[in-house]
């Protein structure tokens, strides 16, 4: 699972320091998952104005993801097992990661970060989880 903020700058921003994760996921060795909640505030999220993006720049960047994401239902019975966010709006990020069976969440997020010790995937910075996966020999991981 890839938080909005890491997402949006592997998508948006050609040298971002995300572009490791980019080119892994278009090599099929990583799986980002979305949900349909964490697909509408990417989507939200680069319409900002800061971005300075048009509809179709938007929609460019979703279709770079879109050939190698995987959808996520979310199972209202398997995520009441999480803890709760300190930040609401970031429990979508949680929940997606429990049902897509995500290896890890990958964020800046302090919030997200702190509860790393209480879920059943990595919450990490990519930069962390950069080495990891360079460390698996070319399997996939589903994030």
């Amino acid at each position: 699972m890839i938080d909005t903020n890491v997402l949006v700058s592997a998508l948006v921003f050609k040298d971002s320091r995300h572009l490791p994760l980019r080119q892994a996921w278009q090599a099929g060795r990583v799986i980002p998952l979305l949900s349909i909640k964490t697909y509408r505030e990417l989507k939200r999220v680069l319409g900002y104005e800061m971005f300075k993006l048009s509809d179709d720049q938007i929609a460019e960047g979703i279709a770079h993801l879109g050939p190698f994401m995987e959808w996520v239902t979310i199972d209202d019975a398997a995520i009441v097992s999480l803890p709760k966010c300190s930040d609401r709006d970031d429990q979508k990020f949680l929940n997606a990661a429990l049902c897509g069976r995500a290896d890890a969440l990958l964020t800046y997020d302090r919030a997200l970060l702190k509860l790393r010790k209480r879920v059943p995937f990595a919450v990490t910075k990519p930069e962390t989880w950069s080495e990891q996966l360079y460390a698996t020999n070319g399997s996939q991981m589903p994030v």
